[in-house]
């Protein structure tokens, strides 16, 4: 571009400015994009020269500022840590309460166990008949018998599932190799007794920790996965298909009469678990609310169906929202949280013990 009276610029036209001594014409904005900028200077009264100079790049400050006292304060205080605590004083009393319940009741008793704990106790006579004097390594071998199973847990169900799960397999380990296995009550000799009071009582400790979002490990685990994959299933029907084909080789090595009070012993197992942790039992929920973003909280968070209509005050003549949703009993805390997050006004009408017939997917998390 030639400039009369000056020196020619070399800079492409379509970028460049066109100066003329005294005048400057309207050209095309430069584009900041290109991260260059034409600077012209006057080193003389008669000659222009033009540079390009890239802008400096500002620095970010990457490190993140630390939390105040008052956000530690208001995270120890929040619903979630609070809920956290909860679940884990959950799972560390039904995993002690689980693990007292077999050294002072079943194994004394002579019962056989199924599930992994059955697998570990198959495990602990065979090595007993090849290493005479071994101690009670129950413990040990169900850690064993865990660990790929914590594995599965981890890549197919979530990471807080398996924190709980670790928790409970560690408390029940330390407390199956430092309880010792005696008689709670000597005089408690009656195997049907035993039987109906161990399993409420191990099945009420194991149904304590999947209620806190966890699980006492062995087929538990294996329950949980299966049940996320198959509506049909349960956790304690899996543990019991299982512990079957324990009592199946067991048969040949233990009376027949043990063999029926632990098949027994194993349905109330099963049956207390079933009923205490949230799973099984549904509830049919009536939501009366003026906010519709209820609804994308069920589908999307939730991830129920729901089923709504407009509906009006008879006293107030106002618009309401009707939903109606059914969930499982583990999942009726966060629908009420939820619900009255977003409208504290919200009206719910709970209907327990539905029997529901379709498609209805087992959440757990």
């Amino acid at each position: 571009m030639d400039i009369p009276g000056g020196e020619t610029l070399g800079l492409d036209e379509k970028r460049a400015p066109r100066v003329r001594l005294g005048l400057m014409y309207q050209t095309p904005p430069i584009n900041l994009a290109d991260r260059s900028f034409l600077v012209l200077s006057t080193q003389d009264s008669g000659n222009l020269q033009a540079s390009t100079r890239k802008p400096k790049a500002k620095k970010h400050a990457a490190s993140k500022a630390k939390p105040s006292k008052r956000e530690r304060k208001k995270f120890l205080k929040g619903p979630d840590f609070g809920s956290d605590l909860r679940d884990f004083g959950l799972i560390i009393f039904g995993s002690l309460l689980y693990a007292a319940t077999i050294n002072l009741l079943v194994i004394p008793a002579g019962l056989y166990i199924g599930n992994l704990t059955g697998v570990a106790k198959i495990i602990l006579e065979l090595l007993q008949k090849m290493i005479p004097g071994i101690g009670s390594l129950t413990g040990v071998i169900l850690l064993g018998l865990n660990l790929p199973l914590l594995l599965i847990s981890y890549k197919a169900v979530n990471r807080k599932f398996m924190l709980k799960t670790v928790v409970s397999i560690a408390v029940i380990t330390l407390a199956l190799s430092f309880i010792p296995i005696r008689p709670l009550i000597p005089e408690l000799d009656d195997l049907l007794t035993v039987c109906l009071v161990g399993g409420v009582l191990a099945g009420f400790g194991a149904g304590l920790c999947l209620r806190a979002g966890g699980s006492s490990g062995g087929t538990d685990i294996l329950g949980v996965y299966i049940s996320m994959k198959r509506n049909n299933f349960s956790v304690g029907r899996v543990g019991l298909i299982i512990s079957l084909i324990v009592y199946g080789y067991a048969l040949f090595t233990n009376p027949p009469l043990i063999m029926v009070y632990s098949v027994i012993f194993t349905l109330v197992y099963a049956f207390m678990m079933d009923h205490t942790h949230y799973q099984n039992v549904k509830i049919n929920v009536i939501v009366i609310t003026r906010n519709r973003e209820i609804l994308p909280f069920i589908t999307q968070e939730i991830q129920r169906g729901a089923t709504y209509w407009n509906g009006k005050g008879a006293y107030t003549d106002t618009d309401f929202v009707v939903i109606n949703t059914v969930v499982s009993k583990y999942e009726l805390i966060r629908l009420r949280r939820g619900v009255l997050d977003l409208d504290p006004k919200a009206f719910f009408i709970e209907s327990n013990a539905v029997n529901v017939t379709g498609y209805f997917p087992s959440h757990f998390f």
